[in-house]
């Protein structure tokens, strides 16, 4: 995106920007703040200025019925196996598993499950942090979930990684903009705040655009005050003080004037050993054209046994020095990973042609959502209105302000008894036929059905009937779940390119293994970093990532321990007499969060454990059994021997004599 000023300011540039691109999508914001109305109930029906007494929110209901707990587990593999490269894939998929434990992804997600079938979609906000460290780190990611109402994306442009430039909206504290910009409070107090918010809170636009370079670049303002400015966000920063030249860190100047500056490389001072044993050394050969320079050098001579050659021709015994040809070194310069995305990324709830969104929920089902509300509200007048009333002559001074009666008839003698009753009571059985058929149409429209709910259906006779009534319904839902597949995939890889630019430190992260049991594994940085045949050190990031859709554990979670019953009782796990086989299946039980599974797991193991302690000492008595007999037979057979040499000798004697 080219900056042109023409003599205006770089905030009037962007502010206009900002004004231009939401005003392009008016359309789309009312429709909006319509579904948002629609769904917490709003009285109002379109083409009329009377508001409905009455609200069945049944755009609420079908919304609610859909959302799901359920996250998706990452899945990454390299585009080019290798066993580098899996045990790479391995360790990113483990770090992606434990930052959906460590971040609020469960938060995020209520969040999320609402936003996509109101709005349409949700925005996800991918940023890393420098703030956050620990004892060990420095730095890590942070994930916010946004109401498509808080983003503006450039007009015309429905895809987020086409996009030349998009504005974030939202709301901070005036204390947090002065600690995180390093702005002043007089400057703070200047910025922008909603209307409904106090004077403490300040509105903070966010525009985040690709320059000449196509680097991405990072502009912040709140009202008429820029915040932040940023050239080639995502490179590596550091502070140079344009005094002495040196870094912020090292500067010994009186008054330092420090400039901001890029980096590109980090030269290493030491081997840095990787996770598989490998190192990347201090010094490597220097490569030109695809060859090794090779450079002339003085060594000690030796023969052909290894031995060092000395030199007396000058009278002394010096060591013969000649020349040998080895690779030129040159100190190791490792370049910095440097993302180029947008660091945002839109679920959509169901594609919709030449949208940024997807398609709402509360737009397909608002026409049943107006003639519900106002069959509701027809209802409610007739119930209200009708009643049985007391008939009275016209001058008989009855007091009915205080009764249950709110109306009496009055009536002369020739048209009606002088005392009677008038029965107003109404049918309305027709209203509630009417009223149900919108809301079975509404279900039907998004694909729910009684048994998704969780409702009375009388068409399902049996449990097995009624879970294929359940997966029918999920089934029509799908395509929901494929999107949210697809952006969490689109999430784990930008979080994965953050860690490839920013985590110096190597990365805990555990999982358990085959057996159940809780291991550890590094994320590090330095294990992407290769050499090509030209000598350029580079990341490689080609790694595919993916969301494991096979299951869905939050519906389907009974389903699963059934399986895994017939398969035990069939024999797929092994003997089911035998505790290994046990184990194998109560540790399945464990992974799909069966009530009591781990201390089930626990006991077997502890079993096990006692009948191998057993099996050993038993094995260890046997041997010595057998020591002992053989140690026995071997007494048995030398008495014997010496009996029969006593023997031998004795008849030879007697011979003799």
């Amino acid at each position: 995106m080219k900056i042109d000023l023409n003599g205006n300011t770089k905030l009037s540039f962007f502010k206009d920007l900002y004004d231009d691109a939401r005003a392009n999508s008016d359309v789309l914001y009312e429709k909006l703040k319509q579904h948002l109305e629609q769904y917490k109930g709003s009285p109002k029906i379109d083409g009329s200025e009377v508001d409905a007494s009455q609200v069945r929110n049944v755009t609420y209901e079908l919304v609610e019925s859909q959302v799901t707990s359920y996250l998706p587990n990452p899945s990454v593999s390299p585009k080019m196996w290798s066993e580098q490269n899996e045990r790479n894939a391995k360790s990113v998929e483990t770090l992606l598993r434990n930052k959906r434990n460590e971040l609020p992804f469960e938060k995020l997600n209520d969040m999320d499950e609402r936003f996509n079938p109101i709005y349409g979609g949700s925005v996800w906000l991918i940023e890393w942090d420098n703030s956050i460290t620990t004892h060990n780190t420095v730095g890590d990611v942070r994930i916010s979930c946004l109401s498509p109402q808080r983003f503006t994306g450039q007009p015309s442009i429905y895809d987020i990684k086409d996009m030349e430039y998009c504005f974030i909206q939202f709301e901070t504290t005036k204390e947090e903009i002065v600690r995180k910009y390093g702005v002043t409070f007089d400057v703070a107090d200047e910025a922008e705040n909603d209307d409904n918010a106090d004077d403490k809170t300040a509105t903070l636009y966010i525009c985040y655009y690709k320059n000449d370079q196509d680097k991405v670049c990072q502009y912040i303002w709140s009202g008429d005050t820029e915040l932040s400015d940023i050239e080639d966000y995502f490179a590596r920063k550091r502070y140079i003080c344009t005094k002495c030249g040196k870094r912020k860190e090292l500067c010994t100047c009186e008054k330092p004037d420090y400039e901001l500056q890029d980096e590109d490389y980090e030269e290493i001072v030491r081997d840095i050993q990787r996770s598989d044993g490998t190192i990347i050394p201090a010094e490597c050969e220097v490569i030109k054209d695809g060859q090794v320079v090779m450079e002339t050098v003085k060594q000690q001579a030796v023969d052909e046994t290894g031995q060092p050659i000395f030199d007396d021709s000058s009278g002394m015994l010096m060591p013969l020095l000649v020349d040998v040809q080895v690779p030129k070194m040159q100190p190791t310069k490792l370049p910095f990973y440097t993302p180029n995305i947008l660091p945002i990324v839109i679920r959509k709830n169901t594609s919709e042609e030449d949208s940024l969104l997807g398609q709402s929920d509360c737009e397909f089902i608002r026409p049943q959502q107006q003639a519900i509300n106002k069959i509701e509200s027809r209802i409610n007048e007739k119930l209200l209105g009708a009643g049985v009333y007391p008939i009275a002559p016209e001058n008989a001074p009855i007091e009915y302000d205080n009764s249950i009666f709110k109306k009496v008839f009055r009536a002369n003698q020739s048209n009606f008894k002088l005392f009677g009753k008038l029965d107003l009571q109404v049918d309305i059985s027709r209203d509630i036929a009417q009223a149900e058929r919108l809301y079975d149409q509404a279900k039907r429209i998004l694909g729910i059905t009684d048994s998704f709910q969780g409702q009375y259906d009388s068409s399902a006779q049996s449990g097995k009937a009624k879970q294929i009534q359940v997966q029918q319904a999920a089934g029509r839902l799908d395509s929901k779940r494929q999107m949210k597949n697809a952006a969490y995939a689109e999430i784990d890889q930008i979080i994965f390119q953050y860690y490839l630019a920013y985590a110096d430190e190597p990365r805990p992260a555990t999982y358990k293994d085959a057996q159940g049991r809780m291991q550890n594994r590094l994320f590090n940085r330095y294990d992407f970093i290769e050499r090509d045949e030209a000598g350029e050190w580079y990341y490689n990031d080609e790694y595919l990532f993916s969301a494991d859709a096979s299951i869905d554990v939050d519906k389907q979670r009974e389903l699963l321990w059934e399986e895994n019953r017939k398969n035990f009782q069939q024999g797929a796990y092994g003997n089911p007499q035998l505790p290994q086989t046990l184990l194998i299946f109560w540790q399945n039980m464990e992974q799909a969060h069966y009530p009591w599974a781990h201390e089930n797991v626990e006991r077997i193991r502890d079993e096990i454990a006692r009948q191998q302690e057993l099996l050993l000492a038993q094995q260890q008595a046997e041997a010595a059994q057998q020591d002992l007999d053989k140690e026995k037979q071997n007494r048995t057979a030398y008495e014997a021997y010496l009996m029969s040499q006593i023997n031998n000798g004795g008849q030879a004697n007697g011979g003799q004599q």
